[in-house]
């Protein structure tokens, strides 16, 4: 079977019969198919790519459609078609590119496209096409005239620049790209960037000098590719972060594995925080991320009026690039709000996250952090563990770096019952997020899920740590005050009861086990409050 790229596309039999599938995302599938080493992709990253504003079920069954599609067009050849649980895999097929070099590049040269008229209304869709079509045409070293002297335009969004320095071949190469490439796609989650660079794909050589530049550089030592990611401004040229990693070149996942997680969304949260002190974000459209990134700052700090003042920055955020992740900060903020008793008016805070996550999943094109933020306040301040876990086990599974996903898929988890897989997505979380300024957050969470599985001694541990982070949190002192009770250490008991009622003066334990909505749900289903709240009063 042979299947023409360039041009118009054409599925053809080996006896010359015309099987084109007439719908533009079953011929899409066939596209990118052909478009891997190996004819495999997995189901996700062809849902991602096509059905990317859909739910996962949805996206799901749409793609079964398109693969019966496929098979029905294919007719006699369907078995060239083959498809497990995972993974759709094409076989016996050749393409122009591998076969006809010569008539793809003279197509090519005389104004054909590769995949010319497949227009999918999916920016995730336009992405890879855009990509792949400038891969392809460099590939086979072609550069039309009008490439050249056509500037890039200044956009809305920051520029961000991969650049691949001296890196070993081979293994090192792919290591090398894909931590790129990785934290490209995670800061792409959190902020309004445009990536270039990615994949190997060529920098345009009239990018203005704005945004960041990512330089992954490294060196084989022994059975390690050591690599140094740096970040910097493209303006000036100033470091802003930098990061030394070790890959272990044995292992079929040495990119999920050790060091390279942590480094990715560290990386990815560096990126976020400094917008706030770069000139180009200080006005205009651009301004959006450096108040996204100052309102993480604020919220995280849980006083009252600064989670006001967080989502006031969101609000105007909002107004100058309306997204579904403003939709989904907003939501933590509510959830924050809800936990640390800011704001009295809970039934407000329910309506409030549920209006902000239906519109962050209407406007979320499968943003796997806004499926995490929205999964999470789901659970957390609406109890709705099913909705929670459907959310965040898809975005682990769109984003398995983004740590916001392992907490979210963590409580939902937990609330569901499954303590031993809750445990397990929190300590990856917190060991994700361990070199950011807000690992308590997950610390806290791994505290939680540690209190369910009634683990006492690793809750004190994970809450003490989130304690000391943040001091103001009052999450951890609820938790760890019961806790400290439990294991007897009263003085520690009793001089954080007093850091409490400081920051919570009506705080009392009959509060927690009666006062409907009171954010503490765990820790009264652990028995903890019933069985040393009568303590309180001797501290």
């Amino acid at each position: 079977m042979h299947i023409r790229l360039v041009g118009v596309f054409e599925v053809r039999d080996d006896d010359g019969r015309d099987c084109t599938p007439r719908g533009a995302k079953a011929r899409a599938i066939l596209a990118m198919l052909c478009q891997t080493p190996d004819r495999r992709r997995a189901r996700r990253w062809l849902e991602a790519r096509l059905w990317s504003d859909r739910g996962a079920e949805q996206a799901s069954g749409s793609l079964r459609q398109a693969l019966m599609e496929i098979r029905k067009a294919l007719n006699g050849e369907a078995d060239r078609l083959e498809t497990d649980r995972d993974t759709v895999l094409l076989v016996g097929v050749t393409t122009d590119l591998d076969r006809d070099r010569d008539a793809a590049v003279a197509a090519l040269q005389s104004g054909r496209e590769f995949l010319e008229g497949i227009d999918i209304i999916d920016q995730a869709f336009e992405d890879w096409l855009r990509d792949e079509r400038l891969r392809v045409e460099t590939a086979l070293g072609i550069r039309r005239p009008d490439q050249a002297r056509v500037p890039v335009a200044r956009t809305a969004r920051l520029p961000f620049v991969i650049r691949l320095g001296g890196l070993p071949q081979g293994v090192g190469v792919f290591a090398g790209r894909a931590i790129a490439d990785a934290i490209a796609r995670l800061l792409a989650e959190f902020a309004h960037i445009d990536i270039y660079g990615a994949s190997g794909t060529p920098i345009p050589p009239d990018l203005p000098r704005e945004g960041m530049v990512l330089h992954v550089e490294g060196a084989e030592i022994q059975d390690r590719v050591h690599v140094l990611v740096s970040l910097s401004s493209a303006a000036s040229g100033q470091i802003i972060w930098n990061q030394r990693a070790a890959v272990p070149l044995a292992g079929s996942d040495f990119i999920g594995a050790g060091d390279l997680p942590p480094l990715v969304f560290q990386a990815a949260d560096a990126a976020l925080s400094h917008f706030p002190q770069m000139a180009e974000c200080q006005d205009g459209p651009r301004r959006a991320n450096a108040l996204i990134a100052g309102a993480l700052t604020e919220m995280f700090s849980y006083d009252g009026d600064r989670l006001l003042t967080a989502d006031r920055m969101l609000v105007e955020a909002g107004e100058i690039a309306s997204s579904a992740r403003i939709y989904a900060w907003r939501c933590l903020v509510r959830q924050i709000m809800y936990v640390e008793r800011t704001d009295a008016d809970f039934p407000n805070l329910m309506a409030e996250v549920d209006e902000f996550s239906r519109k962050a999943l209407e406007l979320s094109k499968a943003n796997p952090l806004v499926l995490s933020l929205v999964g999470l306040a789901r659970v957390m301040v609406e109890q709705n563990a099913e909705a929670g876990s459907i959310l965040a086990r898809d975005a682990v599974a769109l984003s398995p770096y983004n740590a916001h996903a392992h907490m979210a898929h963590a409580v939902a988890l937990s609330r569901a019952g499954d303590n031993a897989g809750a445990l397990e997505s929190a300590r990856r979380g917190a060991e994700i997020a361990a070199r950011t300024a807000h690992v308590h957050w997950w610390e806290a969470a791994s505290g939680l899920v540690a209190i369910r599985c009634e683990s006492y001694p690793a809750a004190i541990a994970h809450y003490e740590a989130a304690h000391y982070r943040a001091p103001g949190f009052r999450a951890a002192m609820r938790h760890l005050l019961f806790l400290y009770l439990w294991a007897g250490e009263r003085e520690k008991a009793a001089r954080l009861y007093r850091l409490l009622l400081r920051a919570e003066p009506d705080f009392t334990h009959d509060r927690v086990l009666n006062e409907p909505g009171y954010p503490a749900v765990t820790l009264r289903k652990s028995g903890l409050v019933t069985r040393f709240g009568h303590e309180l009063a001797g501290l």
